[in-house]
């Protein structure tokens, strides 16, 4: 099968597994997770350096196969897939079953259209494919989404048309869509101002897609609101096309080059400067605002945020170290959201609600879930031995190596600041005690469970051996001339190397793996705590509550939970910041306000109004004409 045809056939295929769904989703969920997993396998035989043109329906369109479009793809699918997976038992719960199986594979198709397209025409079109599909995914489950979605839409919208419009004066001034002959263009043009509004207007689409600052709004009740399973796909996949265009427009169309006369520090021009500056600020709004969150799922909204001002100062360094682990954090991201997005997937699957104040002690009932969610977050955190150190640890060498203090601190700053909010669902959702409503709650079902482990698994080897996905970036860093000399994966060594030292992973497990050996013996060694009954009155029999309560009755033990306002210290420290959110509310009041009031002088109730104003068009007309 040609390359080209493969995002066709998926599309085709989304509307067969439509009709199959119709008579039976469980085939139609089955059918898409056989299509996810057929397309990963496929990616892995195409070859590097092939190019196609197709012509469909007097649209002339081209596919170009890379390594960059090999990485985005199998870290999109491997996500996609997952949830393909996980829906096949979720699906259950759902009311437009089919329609959700043709659209997520609409998704999938529109996605590695956007990976393989070679011009900025076929990148848009499927581009609003998967756009536009996702948007019809959101509203599915509640209907509170309908509002989100119109939010997700303007947002959208605005990244869109701006990078469209970036497009057409690209084509204008250069005489080609091809990404490459564009890239060529803006090296030989000398007009330093048309390069700046072309890279800034083509950025916008990834800064609305990555829920950077400030199109970030949309993220929390997009996240928040949409079918469980698909806000997986939302953070785990969906937002790696914002990245795609970052890389497009900082690496692909070589920044260094293009802006080498307004270089602002460190080699660094002010193009790359401006986007890094919105990805410190959106690693302190994402961070901040993650942390007084009470919905498990806006919380990870707001995590997303922060993660993506990671991704984009990685790459927007263009230093070795700083583009290896800005693409090796898209990965790694991508699949640490998407399994805690699973995991409190299953969690509401089982509880049914989504907020962290009302659960707790589900690690009893849901231990894999708990384990899932806990080394999630350990590399979501960047805590070794999981890939997710390694990702920060390049990130951070690389804003050391340039001086970047300001920068460093904030991307530190961010990384305590989310040990502070992975920590509260944590304690909040499995941890302390579980509410008497949860007592007969069971563990998700398997093939839910399997995917989140799968993946979890797949991030724990690459933190102990990351030296396959090291190299296929260090391919993408020679193919687009980033520093192509400077060799950072040394597998012969087990090293990791940097500016400032090197990082050996597997001494560091082996380290972590003795100390976990050391710390279960002494555990075995020593007396365990116990619970006991305390019967008291107003409670029911058979209740255990630990032993800390020093022997006292307590008649609501469901109060003694410790999850409610969790970080209201940190809270009160900025309840009352500006919020870019309440901006836009205020403005788009204003806009409404002015639209009533002219409504109202044009179209009152009144016949005689009509006649007023009927005739003063008509006398203007005349005076006009006369």
């Amino acid at each position: 099968m040609a390359m080209g045809l493969l995002p066709l056939v998926l599309l085709t295929l989304s509307v067969f597994i439509y009709l199959v769904s119709k008579m039976s989703w469980k085939a139609g969920a089955f059918l898409n997770f056989l299509a996810g997993l057929f397309t990963i396998l496929y990616v892995f035989t195409l070859k590097v350096g092939t190019f196609e043109k197709l012509d469909l329906f007097g649209l002339k369109v081209q596919f170009e196969w890379t390594n960059v479009s090999f990485y985005f793809s199998f870290v999109s699918l491997l996500v996609i897939v997952s949830v393909m997976l996980f829906s096949t038992k979720w699906l259950e719960t759902q009311k437009y079953r089919a329609s959700y199986n043709m659209f997520l594979l609409m998704v999938t198709a529109g996605s590695l259209g956007v990976f393989m397209a070679a011009d900025l025409i076929t990148l848009y079109v499927f581009w609003e494919i998967a756009v536009l599909s996702s948007l019809l995914i959101v509203p599915m489950e509640k209907k509170e989404a309908r509002k989100a979605v119109v939010v997700y839409a303007v947002m959208s919208a605005v990244g869109t048309y701006a990078f469209l419009y970036g497009t057409f004066l690209a084509y204008q001034r250069y005489g080609t869509l091809n990404i490459h002959g564009i890239a060529q263009g803006m090296l030989n043009d000398t007009s330093i101002g048309f390069k700046m509004a072309v890279f800034l207007l083509l950025s916008a689409a990834g800064i609305a897609k990555s829920g950077i600052f400030p199109l970030h709004i949309w993220l929390r009740e997009t996240y928040g609101l949409a079918p469980n399973a698909f806000s997986s796909v939302l953070s785990g996949q969906f937002s790696k096309l914002g990245n795609y265009i970052f890389l497009l427009v900082l690496s692909v169309i070589p920044s260094l080059k293009v802006f080498s006369e307004v270089t602002v520090y460190s080699g660094i021009p002010l193009p790359n400067y401006i986007l890094i500056a919105l990805g410190n600020v959106s690693i302190v709004i994402g961070t901040l605002m993650a942390i007084k969150q009470d919905d498990m799922k806006m919380l990870m909204a707001y995590s997303s945020v922060a993660n993506g001002g990671y991704i984009l100062i990685g790459i927007g360094t263009m230093d070795p170290l700083g583009f290896e682990g800005g693409m090796f954090h898209i990965f790694n991201h991508a699949v640490a959201s998407a399994v805690i997005f699973m995991a409190f997937a299953a969690v509401i699957y089982r509880t049914k609600t989504q907020k962290i104040s009302e659960m707790g002690g589900l690690i009893h009932k849901m231990p894999i879930t708990f384990l899932a969610y806990l080394f999630s977050i350990i590399s979501l955190a960047g805590i070794p031995p999981m890939s997710g150190f390694i990702s920060k640890w390049m990130i951070y060498q690389a804003l050391v190596r340039k001086g970047m203090f300001i920068t460093a601190f904030l991307a530190f700053f961010g990384s305590i600041g989310s040990f502070l909010y992975v920590f509260r669902p944590l304690a909040g959702v499995f941890l302390g005690q579980l509410p008497g409503k949860y007592r007969d709650v069971k563990e998700a079902p398997a093939v839910m469970l399997t995917p989140m482990v799968l993946l979890v698994l797949i991030s724990f080897f690459l933190g102990v051996w990351p030296f396959p996905i090291l190299q296929t970036i260090e391919k993408i860093r020679v193919d687009l001339d980033v520093a192509p000399s400077f060799k950072i994966s040394d597998p012969e060594n087990w090293l990791v190397k940097g500016f400032a030292g090197s990082w050996n992973p597997v001494i560091v497990f082996g380290l972590f793996l003795v100390g976990f050996i050391v710390a279960y013996i002494l555990y075995s060694l020593f007396p365990k705590p116990r619970k006991v009954d305390l019967l008291a009155p107003h409670r029911e029999e058979g209740t255990p509550i630990n032993i800390y309560t020093g022997g006292e009755f307590i008649y609501n033990p469901d109060l003694y939970h410790y999850n409610t306002k969790f970080y209201a210290g940190f809270e009160r420290m900025y309840e009352k910041h500006p919020s870019w959110e309440k901006l836009l509310k205020m403005s788009g009041k204003l806009f409404h306000d002015a639209g009533e009031w002219i409504h109202s002088w044009f179209f009152e109730p009144s016949s005689s109004a009509y006649t007023f104003w009927v005739v003063v068009t008509l006398l203007l007309v005349f005076w006009v004409r006369w």
